[in-house]
Parts: structure tokens; sequence; C-alpha cells
């Protein structure tokens, strides 16, 4: 009924805390450079209402994921959908505009 399972420690892939810790500092530079770069393209739509009518999204919703005090995270499914929108190449907010 119960199979016996043999792990061997030395073969597994264990990331040590200063792998952890690089990984997440390269999530969170992601995170803020897709904030900057929305913010960007909020300033060249000129008001919340025009980018929120480019984008598809409500004003609310907008500022949230991108004002002054962002609550929401700009995760990879809700980028790809903006940029294409937007018709921006895919990526484009993952990449350095400023």
């Amino acid at each position: 009924m119960f199979r016996r399972v043999n792990y061997n420690f030395k073969e597994m892939l264990m990331l040590t805390q200063r792998d952890r810790k690089a990984q997440y500092r390269q999530i969170e530079n992601l995170r803020k450079l897709r904030v900057a770069n929305l913010r960007i393209l909020k300033d060249k739509a000129g008001s919340w209402l025009e980018f929120s009518r480019q984008t598809g999204h409500t004003e609310s919703f907008l500022c949230h994921i991108c004002g002054p005090n962002p609550r929401r995270d700009v995760g990879e499914k809700l980028a790809r959908g903006i940029e294409l929108a937007l018709k921006l190449p895919s990526g484009w907010l993952d990449q350095k505009h400023a």
C-alpha cells in the first residue's frame, strides 16, 4: 500500500539564501520597471480617463497599479494585455524606456 521513497539530498537543487534574495531583487526590479513604464504611457496619454480608454481598464484600477501609491502588482498577464491594447511589442513594459 505504501511505497518507500529514497531521497538523495546531494542531487536535489536547493537555493541558497543569497540566491533567493537575488531572485527577489530581480522580481522587485521588474515590478518597479513596469510601474515606471506605465507612468510614462499615462503621461503620454495625458489623463487617467484617456489612458483608461486606451487600455480598456478603469481609471481606479490603473491608479491602483501605477498611481502615486500602487497597491497592486503588474503581473505577466496584465502587462501583456496592456501591451496588446496599446499595440506595443510584447515585452515592452519589461524594458527601460525612461
